[in-house]
Order: C-alpha cells, then sequence, then structure tokens
C-alpha cells in the first residue's frame, strides 16, 4: 500500500493518524474511479488533469468534483472550496495507485494509458516551486515513464516458438497439435512485427528524406527538421519510444538555439501546417493538450497557455518523437 503520510503534509502541516487513514481511503477510491468508465478518451482525461493539476496546484473543474467526493465520503465535514492543492495531491496519489495496482484488460491497461499520459504531459513541466509538491510530482513522473517503458521492453521481446507437437499415429492427440501450431504461429508473427519495427526505422533512418515535410532533412529549416524526424520516426514505431529510437533521431537533429513555442511557430511558418496536419483531426489529441502540448502548437498554429519556457532542438525532436508515438500506440493499443 502506499504510504501517503509524507505527502499529506503537503496540505496539513500536522496531520492526525485519522486525518491521514481517511485520505487513505479516499484515494484509493478515486484510483478506482479513474478507470471508470474504462475508454481511452476517460483516461487520457483523467491523465490530462492530473498534469494540470501538477503544473498549476488545480484540478479541472469535472475531476476536482470527483476527487471532492471521493473525500467527502469519508471526512464529511470536507469542504472542496479553497482546498485545491488538497484536491490536486490527492488526484496525484491516486494516480500513482492506479498506475501500481492497475489490472490486465486486453493488450493494454487502463493503468498503461494513465501512465503514457502523465508521462508525455509531465515530463514537458518546468516544475512546482512547492518542494514537497514538486516531490511528488517527480514521483509520479518517474513511475509513468518507468511503467511505461518497461511495457515497451517486454512488448520488443523476442520468444523462441514452442517446441513441435508430434502427431500421434492414431490421430489421437490433433487437439494438441493444432494448438501447438496456433502457439508457434503467433510467436512468429510477434517476432516479425519486432523485427519489422527495426528494419523500418533503419532504412528511415538511413534515408535522411522528411515524410511529413517532403524534401530531405538538410534542405528544411532546422527547427522544422527537428521536429519533423520526430514525427517520421514515430511512424515507424509500433511501441513506445526506447533510448535507442531517441538517439537515432537525435543524430540527425541539426545545431540551432533554443527558443520558446511562441517563436517556433513564428519560425516554422507554413511548416507549421504541414507538420501538424495529420493530428487536427484527432479528438485525442485536441481535447488533451496537456498530454500533446507541442502536436496542438502544431495544429492551431499558436502557443497560448504553453508558457515561456525555451527548448533546444534536440528538446523539440524528443517531443515530437514521444507525444506522436504515444498518439499512434494508444490508438493500436499497444505500448
Amino acid at each position: 500500500m502506499l504510504d501517503i503520510a509524507p505527502h499529506v503534509r503537503i496540505f496539513e502541516a500536522s496531520p492526525s493518524d485519522d486525518f491521514v487513514k481517511k485520505r487513505q481511503a479516499a484515494i484509493k477510491e478515486i484510483a478506482g474511479k479513474f478507470f471508470k468508465p474504462n475508454y481511452i478518451s476517460r483516461l487520457l482525461s483523467v491523465a490530462n488533469g492530473v498534469v494540470i493539476a501538477s503544473g498549476s496546484g488545480k484540478l479541472p473543474p469535472d475531476l476536482a468534483n470527483d476527487v471532492a467526493t471521493s473525500i467527502t465520503k469519508v471526512s464529511p465535514a470536507f469542504v472542496a472550496e479553497g482546498h485545491d492543492l488538497e484536491l490536486a495531491t490527492c488526484a496525484m496519489l491516486a494516480a500513482i495507485t492506479a498506475i501500481k495496482t492497475g489490472s490486465k484488460s486486453g493488450s493494454l491497461t487502463a493503468a498503461d494509458y494513465i501512465a503514457v499520459g502523465i508521462w508525455s504531459g509531465m515530463s514537458w513541466q518546468p516544475g512546482s516551486n512547492n518542494e514537497r509538491f514538486e516531490n511528488l510530482r517527480k514521483s509520479l513522473l518517474d513511475l509513468s515513464r518507468d511503467h511505461v517503458l518497461r511495457a515497451a521492453a517486454v512488448g520488443r521481446t523476442r520468444s523462441p516458438p514452442a517446441g513441435a507437437v508430434v502427431l500421434a499415429t492414431d490421430n489421437g492427440n490433433l487437439g494438441k497439435v493444432i494448438e501447438n501450431l496456433r502457439s508457434v504461429i503467433d510467436t512468429l508473427v510477434t517476432n516479425a512485427a519486432v523485427d519489422r519495427e527495426e528494419i523500418d526505422l533503419l532504412w528511415w533512418s538511413i534515408s535522411g528524406w522528411s515524410d511529413v515535410l517532403g524534401m530531405k532533412y538538410a534542405d528544411a529549416k532546422p527547427t522544422a527538421a527537428a521536429i519533423a524526424l520526430g514525427l517520421d520516426a514515430a511512424k515507424r514505431l509500433r511501441r513506445m519510444p526506447v533510448d535507442l529510437h531517441k538517439a537515432l533521431v537525435l543524430r540527425r537533429v541539426p545545431d540551432g538555439e533554443s527558443i520558446s513555442l511562441a517563436q517556433l511557430v513564428k519560425i516554422l511558418g507554413d511548416d507549421c501546417a504541414s507538420l501538424g496536419a495529420s493530428f487536427g483531426s484527432k479528438t485525442l489529441v485536441t481535447e488533451n493538450t496537456q498530454v500533446f502540448p507541442l502536436l496542438n502548437v502544431l495544429v492551431s498554429g499558436h502557443a497560448k497557455g504553453t508558457g515561456k519556457g525555451a527548448f533546444s532542438l534536440p528538446d523539440l525532436a524528443s517531443r515530437a518523437l514521444l507525444e506522436a508515438v504515444t498518439v499512434d500506440v494508444v490508438e493500436r493499443r499497444e505500448v
């Protein structure tokens, strides 16, 4: 069970044992709520809301109401007004609980969706000045990233096919033979998908051609080339990127000064629309601006609400890779 006592002190300086136990119960219920309904749109919306809270200390209204309802259930005297930091902290603790305890359901778990969204959103944030709150934010970010990378590594593991089952002379074990053949075929298909991903990515890396820009990276503006590298590589990946994929992208990133997203829009000019063209129709992107900040800038053509932080070209390339792959793997249900 998650030890919430150190984090409760973010909003309550001297909590009693009873206070901590009640918040523990509420957080457990909130974690369960995060998975209901178990739809992609709901899960990414939860991740987006938690990311907003981790940056501003305030949850979006709908998510804040869910959290407040669970707290009120165990503490009837609780009033949500004026307790934004408590609501945000409990939501983040619930996200940690959800990721750690989420059960399997198909090829992609609900916990995977939330972890992917939180990693994508929080990795873009500058961090909080509240030391205790920032420690919690980092813990959630690290957990989410490690969870996703672990799933990505496992999904790319090649497995040896099962040993052959020999058909008996009386055909008495025909069912077992057929089951064995199905197992072998499934394993070979899975291994072939891993091989194909590697081949596609390596050929792209060698070519030096950008599909999204329709030109060589060397002929494009440095900022456009950096982002295109991430977007183009993402099309070749079947699961979330690991360090090797990031390295293949960064090896071609041109030199350039760090810029803000507002400056990025001006520098890209017409390239902005080209880079964002395939994402404007995706509501998973446009409704979750904190999970996909860069893609939304490319789609909208403006950087309103994105802050004034400056980002290097490698940062932009890495960001484009992470966000574009997140969209793709979420739609295909594979991390």
